[in-house]
């Protein structure tokens, strides 16, 4: 007991240490307030739409406050211990100093991050895709998270230098014993780069003899849905060895059609290529730019092959069937307009001198 009253006699021996601790605090409390009016400020003079200065209360304030409070209490505590002579438990105040720092420009540092990509995925920059989007802001977090613990450490005394080192070892390691996941995982991160395809596309594998529309660009998987409604799921490292068929990026799709026309009509064939080739021409839905093709292909058994070939910007299967269909009908027409119609395949029999009466 008398030990303890022993320390706390400077406490009261020297009267001004709690009026520099009541100081600190009002200056804190100070500095919070006018982060405050400044960050209301600037939220109000930005872009409500495109900028992300709209954000920024989210962003500092909450961070900041703890952070102000966290170095408040330690200031208080600091005097508290210098006064009554605890100067051995306070070599640590320092340290936790540092890394509240860390952790707080840390946080700011994430509720920025999601900050800004709230605003692209708002603004829906044409320049911009959700994927890129989504791959920088994994990366990010991951980066942030590694230096940040790094930091910590070192602010606490921990040498990183051998943390370093064994994690380049343990990092080799690991490499060689899951390399099928560091293929998956590599091969994910190009995609999400060189973009060969996105969320919601087609694509085609013909090696795999699978078609079917994007579900999924995932880390180490792609999810597919297939013609049959079925769900697909691929390693990514498949993509790096396959050849690959984007369906949704064509430019056109092609009309190939095969007619057949009697022997008996040959004379007519001229006249009815030309008249097939100017109907293409003037139809709706046929690209006029690109080649179209009306000739005579082969003698077939029974009847002259004309081939018909256009190709029509209507890429989407549900714009183009319809199209084909007017398309066939109204070359079907042209074909009836000069007396020509489609042969068919026809068994000629003769008669034998056994069955002669």
């Amino acid at each position: 007991m008398f030990r303890a009253t022993k320390k706390l006699e400077p406490m009261f021996e020297n009267s001004l240490w709690w009026i520099e601790a009541l100081i600190g605090v009002t200056v804190l409390l100070g500095v919070q307030l006018g982060i405050k009016k400044v960050t209301n400020y600037l939220s109000s003079k930005a872009n409500k739409e495109l900028d992300w200065h709209i954000y920024l209360p989210q962003i500092i304030l909450a961070p900041v406050s703890i952070l102000l409070w966290i170095v408040g209490a330690s200031y208080v505590v600091d005097i508290i211990g210098q006064q009554m002579g605890f100067t051995k438990a306070l070599e640590y105040l320092a340290p936790l100093r540092k890394a509240t720092v860390i952790a707080t420009f840390a946080w700011m540092l994430f509720r920025w991050k999601n900050a800004v990509q709230k605003v692209f995925l708002r603004a829906k920059a044409q320049n911009v895709d959700s994927g890129t989007l989504q791959i920088v802001e994994r990366l990010s977090t991951i980066g942030l998270v590694v230096l940040t613990a790094l930091l910590i450490l070192q602010a606490f005394g921990v040498n990183i230098a051998p943390l370093l080192a064994f994690g380049s070892i343990g990092a080799a390691s690991l490499g060689f014993a899951g390399k099928d996941v560091i293929a998956n995982f590599c091969s994910g991160l190009m995609l999400n780069i060189t973009r060969p395809f996105v969320v919601g596309e087609e694509i085609m594998l013909p090696e795999k003899n699978l078609e079917g529309i994007i579900e999924e660009i995932g880390w180490f998987k792609t999810s597919i849905r297939d013609k049959e409604k079925r769900a697909v799921y691929l390693p990514n490292n498949f993509f790096s060895t396959m050849v690959l068929v984007n369906v949704s990026r064509m430019s056109h799709r092609r009309i190939k059609q095969s007619l057949h026309i009697d022997y008996a009509d040959s004379a007519k064939i001229a006249e009815c290529s030309e008249k097939i080739q100017s109907y293409l021409k003037k139809a709706p839905g046929i690209d006029a730019k690109m080649p179209i093709y009306v000739h005579c292909r082969s003698f077939g058994p029974y009847a002259f092959e004309i081939e018909i070939e256009a190709f029509s910007p209507q890429t989407k299967l549900k714009d183009f069937y319809p199209l084909e269909h007017q398309i066939l009908l109204g070359v079907q027409k042209e074909m009836e307009s000069i007396g020509i119609t489609p042969a068919t395949p026809r068994i000629k029999m003769e008669s034998s001198d056994l069955f002669r009466s």
